[in-house]
């Protein structure tokens, strides 16, 4: 099962939030929904608020990325 072919609703569910933040100041790779992918970057933060978002470092960058664009999230692997 492709994950368009999932029902539509949000990606990442309130248990899904609470295990990222597990990850917060570690590397990690991000899967989006979109099947594009933000690799390597530091996940500063994980806002539980009722939309919520991640809120990663890459390339010199923050960006900010609701949490129901996330399909899933990993650690990098050690360089």
């Amino acid at each position: 099962m492709t994950l368009s072919a999932l029902p539509k609703q949000p990606v990442m569910t309130h248990w899904h939030r609470r295990e990222l933040k597990q990850f917060e100041g570690h590397r990690v790779n991000l899967a989006l929904a979109d099947g594009s992918r933000i690799d390597d970057c530091e996940l500063v933060a994980v806002d539980g608020g009722r939309r919520g978002h991640l809120w990663v470092h890459a390339n010199g960058a923050d960006a900010f990325v609701p949490l129901s664009k996330v399909a899933d999230v990993w650690e990098a692997p050690r360089a």
